[in-house]
């Protein structure tokens, strides 16, 4: 089987609620950001919304990403770790209806059972992530199959497995085998925690191992160190050979050894929950590139999937959102 896109990351499942402020401020939470919980802290918060409507959906960034383009008509394959739980089946499944190949799920009780994330949404349509990782940190190296790596297009590598050694080992692991089979490595940063926390290491993977970088403005201003977004895109651009940073409702800016910087608008929506905005940005944008589009026109893209995911609850691209990315890249002429 060929893939357009093989991901690697965090397979979690997402909890959703909505909550006021004040339960952020109460609870001393960082707000808009993604914090470490152990299973017993995060199972106190849930029982703080007792009573409170949920949303449980797979979720994982680079799984979202893989999830996105799968809904665009690529050809995905998804590498993540689960346990044999409720969860585990329940988000194997989950993605194999989406058409995206899984490995499936393994082992785990206990502090081992499959990875959740409690994402609080507030008022203002931000999200704020309390994630126990759980089977998902067991991702190892021996879990990456260089095989289904020689037949993917691109690779795909959340930042978030930087946060465990077994799980970053694996995504160097994978970068490795791509390097040396020709096939571009795209990656995120995933948040401003992950860079704060690892910005050495990252950088370094990045000059050495990344050929395509996505960020939203935090990220890019936390690893270059600086508070001036057009500073930091110029820092990135010495890096990575293509950089797309998302910059929330005011658009995106890309390049590429061609394109000096693009800017790109975004798609009129209500925003309802910020969940997944820039993993859908990813997917579009990859569809884009792997379909031979211009970088403008796959940013576009990931506009529209952007978009398209944070006018509801969940980190997913509805399966339904229309998907011929001509239309898409003409409405976009459209409007602006």
């Amino acid at each position: 089987m060929k893939y357009d896109l093989l991901g690697i990351g965090n397979a979690l499942v997402d909890i959703e609620v909505r909550v006021d402020d004040d339960f952020i401020e109460r609870n001393s939470l960082t707000k808009g950001g993604m914090t470490l919980f152990e299973l017993e802290k995060q199972k106190k918060i849930l029982e703080e919304l007792n009573g409170f409507s949920t949303k449980v959906s797979s979720g994982g960034s680079a799984a979202n990403t893989v999830h996105g383009l799968s809904v665009l008509g690529g050809k995905a394959y998804y590498i993540g770790k689960v346990a044999n739980d409720f969860y585990g089946k329940y988000y194997a499944e989950d993605m194999r209806a989406c058409d995206v190949a899984f490995s499936g799920t393994g082992n785990g009780n206990g502090l081992n059972d499959t990875g959740t994330c409690v994402v609080l949404v507030t008022p203002d349509s931000e999200r704020t992530m309390l994630t126990h990782l759980g089977a998902s940190s067991l991702l190892h190296p021996d879990n990456v199959d260089e095989k289904i790596i020689r037949n993917s297009r691109i690779v795909y590598i959340e930042g978030y497995l930087w946060t465990g050694d077994s799980t970053r080992n694996a995504a160097e692991k994978l970068a490795k085998i791509a390097k040396k089979n020709n096939t571009p490595v795209a990656f995120t940063l995933s948040d401003a925690f992950v860079v704060n926390g690892f910005k050495k290491q990252l950088t370094e993977f990045i000059q050495h191992n990344v050929d395509i970088l996505f960020c939203n403005n935090i990220e890019a201003n936390a690893l270059a160190a600086t508070e001036d977004t057009e500073e930091a895109f110029a820092e990135l651009k010495k890096i990575a050979r293509t950089v797309f940073v998302t910059r929330g409702e005011i658009g995106s800016w890309a390049s590429n050894q061609t394109e000096k910087k693009i800017t790109v608008n975004v798609f009129p929506t209500k925003a309802v929950d910020t969940t997944g905005a820039g993993d859908l940005f990813a997917a579009g944008a990859l569809y884009g590139i792997i379909k031979n589009y211009s970088l403008k026109e796959s940013a576009i893209i990931g506009s529209y999937c952007a978009s398209e995911v944070v006018s509801h609850m969940g980190g997913r691209m509805p399966v339904g959102s229309y998907a011929d990315v001509k239309t898409i890249i003409k409405k976009y002429e459209n409007l602006f």
